[in-house]
């Protein structure tokens, strides 16, 4: 992706981002990712949680929108990692997460 394609965040409002986490479930037959108890099922149903916590005070307004809008966005990172974000998922998140990872990555100096 082009550097000249940023995504602008109004394009991807806080519950497009909290609908792509809550999708459910790994694909049929993917691998484990980690060696511990946790399956990968297990780390989606967690990160669906989370999202749920974040997503009530957000609908309240009893949370500052662009804070949970980073929680969320890390929770994304997260879930992508678990089960990557795939076809499925809409155009607007992908470049989203594209453009995040980006920026995590130059500031780690990784990228």
């Amino acid at each position: 992706m082009g550097e000249d394609r940023h995504v602008d965040l109004g394009a991807v409002d806080l519950y497009g981002l909290i609908e792509q986490l809550l999708v459910s479930g790994p694909a049929a037959g993917a691998p484990r990712a980690g060696t511990g108890a946790a399956r990968r099922d297990d780390a989606l149903a967690a990160v669906a949680e989370l999202t749920r916590m974040l997503e009530v005070p957000a609908e309240a307004s009893d949370v500052d929108l662009d804070q949970a809008r980073a929680r969320v966005t890390l929770l994304l990172v997260i879930r992508d990692f678990v089960e990557p974000t795939g076809e499925g998922a809409d155009e607007h998140v992908r470049r989203y997460l594209d453009e995040v990872l980006g920026r995590m990555r130059r500031e780690r100096g990784t990228g």
